[in-house]
């Protein structure tokens, strides 16, 4: 763990320890100054900290992708995910450019004496048919989303090991954790005494 004070006073706080990062990590980022090239976040105790290519759900269901830096309190956070965007109307179209193609061929055939046209209608529906083929396999992704109270933020894990992504949210629910424990205990609702939290017998 690394405290912020390393890097220039990047956190918001002096007190603020790094946890856990993801990605290319919010400062690595801030000090290569690929803010706007490449997505990361980075968890500390108090804070998690976004830079880069990031995506957030408008009003009309669908994800924006914007370039951006953002810190989101721990507190804030309400729940972590993942996000499967599948544009599947790539698919239909794929499939519909090489059925019209098929068609298209059919009826030249037998309109035209020319083989060349006929043959040119199909040519035209396979590209069409690979071209939307292709860019279903560019455009989908598997966003990990963390919501918080205002909005969400999602960032592309389509490059990052599956064990990061797991183990930066499962730290993010004990980061929360450790945070109420701490405000419980400040508040006199739980003891740090383990003694005398057991419940007595009835």
């Amino acid at each position: 763990m690394s405290n912020g004070n390393k890097y220039g006073g990047a956190f918001c706080t002096p007190d603020e320890r790094q946890i856990s990062t993801i990605g290319t990590g919010y400062l690595a980022n801030t000090i290569s100054n690929a803010g706007t090239k490449r997505a990361g976040a980075t968890l500390t105790n108090k804070r998690v900290y976004f830079s880069g290519s990031v995506y957030s759900l408008n009003n009309k269901g669908r994800f924006v992708s914007y370039n951006q830096r953002k810190i989101i309190n721990n507190r804030d956070i309400t729940g972590t995910g993942y996000v499967y965007y599948r544009p599947l109307y790539y698919i239909w179209w794929s499939i519909l450019s090489l059925i019209l193609g098929f068609f298209g061929t059919a009826y030249l055939a037998d309109k035209s004496s020319s083989e060349d046209i006929a043959f040119m209608a199909l040519a035209l529906g396979v590209i069409f048919f690979i071209v939307f083929l292709v860019r279903y396999f560019i455009k989908r992704m598997t966003l990990l989303c963390v919501e918080y109270a205002g909005g969400n933020i999602a960032f592309d894990v389509r490059w990052i090991q599956k064990h990061e992504q797991d183990d930066f949210i499962r730290n993010i629910h004990l980061a929360k954790d450790n945070l109420y424990h701490r405000s419980a205990v400040d508040q006199g609702f739980v003891s740090n005494d383990h003694d005398s939290d057991i419940i007595p017998d009835l």
